[in-house]
């Protein structure tokens, strides 16, 4: 069983995460305006061989246009089976957890209407399909995100970058995103 402090230290984290993402909302529904990026050439290069996020284009943009609010702003959470997956051992998984939140928070309610969860690996898209949310499967090829990474491998370094480039895809689509992950 949890010690109190254990207990009260996920609940803290997870009343700061959600306290971040309720002052994001009420700061981004305050501006009649979208953000505008502008670029005058391309981030990198050569990294097209990284990810085949636009080969999916159709089902993401489906799922963006499905969890965004009025303004295009859409809470995007990545989750791999250590985030989704419930333990023999414990009743509740840090996903459930992390949901809750927007449960017990004033006024946050309405705002798991808007979270896409962008799940890496097949467990994670089977719990949220279950739980009935906003749900993405990021596809990709080359890396697994199921098992864990040491940081700075090289491993590590492509599943950053496999991140990075999809939240490149969704700011190229018009949309504006507020990011949570839990490291794998």
């Amino acid at each position: 069983m949890d010690s109190p402090k254990q207990t009260f230290g996920s609940f803290a984290l997870v009343a700061l995460l959600l306290t971040g993402v309720v002052f994001l909302y009420n700061w981004s529904s305050s501006f009649s305006s979208q953000l505008v990026l502008s670029q005058k050439g391309p981030l990198c290069t050569n990294l097209s061989n990284l990810t085949n996020v636009e080969a999916y284009g159709d089902s993401l943009d489906s799922a963006l246009a499905k969890a965004s609010m009025g303004n295009k702003t859409v809470i995007i959470a990545v989750v791999n089976k250590a985030y989704a997956d419930q333990d023999v051992k414990g009743d509740t998984t840090m996903l459930d957890l992390f949901l809750s939140s927007f449960w017990l928070g004033e006024g946050t309610r309405s705002l798991i209407d808007h979270l896409l969860i962008v799940a890496v690996d097949r467990t994670a898209y089977d719990r949220c399909q279950f739980l009935r949310l906003n749900c993405y499967k990021l596809e990709t090829d080359g890396v697994d995100f199921e098992g864990e990474k040491l940081y700075m491998s090289q491993d590590f370094i492509k599943m950053m970058w496999r991140r990075t480039l999809f939240l490149l895809q969704v700011l190229k689509r018009g949309y504006n995103f507020v990011f949570t992950t839990e490291e794998y």
